[in-house]
């Protein structure tokens, strides 16, 4: 009778693994419209959570945890606001700078092209003038310039009015981050302390995983975000110094090209050279492509060592693939959480390789 008693009947899990399923795919469907705002909350909590403790450790003597995490969330939320709202009005108003330069100095861009092409067609033999069917006068070249401008201005019309018609998105996840973040804050402990249990791994393996994990985030997150910053600034700098409009626009540009492999600071400033070429300034283009390639372009190389270790490299084909998926898949946020998601993946499989070797050689 005991025994009975204490045997599970046959199939009795099977209701409750579909009734887990069920909830899990509803907690899915719930979960998923707030990702991007968790995922920013999870990285601000993560490099904030010294902050949080020094004030709970210090200044509260270990109590009032609640406090020392609504004045770090605090913090976290004023460093977003203040600078994003900074940059969106400076990025406006660059826009529109910007817009009138290029549409003042379209004559003089127009005239040098034209007379770059028609001395390039001078040069050329008659019989391949006939064969191409090019024309002298280059009046598809001033038709082609005359619609890329409109075609940039209308795209920077675009753009600031859709940061204008999604106001109150960020606003909703501005709230979603700053929520999460003094939740993960005050329990991000507990929420570690949980996952270490249910995770069916070694003690070694699970404490490798977090380890791991931790130099992860930090490699990705510090080491690209603070390289780019220098890069940006140095790029900056380089643009104001030879007269280019729109620094801050350029900047804004600079900082995000720099954090995406195979484009970079030179998908910004090799236009601005181009720029300054057609505008007669024959100096600032030489000076501001020197100052491209053999500073800011090789920064990188001498900056990107002094914030990641060897130990916590991660293979450059995996930052390249995370980047790019992640951009497709979650926007901007995915600069930081592809290479993170792909980078925990393969330490998984790491993880039981060195497992399943184990028990082979046992």
């Amino acid at each position: 009778m005991t025994e009975s008693a204490d045997k599970s009947p046959q199939g009795g899990y099977l209701p409750f693994l579909l009734v887990f399923a069920l909830l899990a795919l509803l907690c899915i469907s719930i979960i998923t419209p707030v990702v991007r705002p968790l995922m920013w909350a999870i990285i601000f909590s993560f490099f904030s959570y010294p902050l949080n403790e020094f004030l709970c450790e210090k200044l509260f003597k270990g109590k009032h945890r609640n406090w020392s995490s609504l004045i770090t969330t605090a913090c976290v939320v004023l460093l977003l606001c203040v600078p994003m709202g900074f940059i969106g009005i400076s990025l406006a108003r660059e826009g529109l700078r910007f817009i009138t330069s290029l549409s003042d100095n379209l004559d003089s861009i127009q005239q040098a092209l034209t007379h770059a092409w028609s001395s390039l067609v001078g040069k050329l033999p008659d019989y391949a003038i006939q064969y191409l069917g090019i024309k002298g006068d280059a009046q598809f070249l001033q038709d082609m310039i005359r619609r890329a401008v409109n075609y940039i201005a209308s795209s920077l019309g675009d753009f600031s009015r859709s940061l204008l018609g999604n106001v109150f998105r960020m606003i909703y996840q501005l709230f979603v981050i700053s929520v999460a973040t003094f939740y993960l804050l005050r329990d991000g402990h507990v929420v570690i302390e949980y996952l270490d249990d249910i995770l069916p791994l070694p003690k070694e393996e699970r404490v490798a995983l977090f380890d791991g994990a931790t130099r992860m985030m930090k490699a990705v997150v510090i080491g690209t975000t603070v390289t780019a910053g220098i890069q940006a600034c140095l790029g900056v700098a380089g643009w104001m110094f030879v007269g280019l409009p729109a620094p801050m626009l350029a900047g804004a540009f600079l900082f995000i090209c720099a954090m995406i492999p195979f484009v970079g600071t030179p998908f910004v400033l090799i236009p601005g050279v181009f720029y300054l070429f057609l505008m007669g300034n024959l100096k600032g283009s030489l000076i501001l492509l020197s100052w491209a390639i053999l500073v800011v372009s090789t920064i990188d190389n001498l900056i990107r060592p002094m914030f990641i270790s060897e130990g916590s490299r991660v293979h450059f084909l995996l930052v390249f693939l995370g980047v790019v998926g992640g951009i497709n898949v979650w926007g901007f946020l995915g600069i930081f959480l592809g290479p993170m998601v792909l980078s925990l993946f393969i330490f998984f499989l790491d993880c039981y390789r060195r497992i399943w070797r184990a028990k082979r050689e046992y």
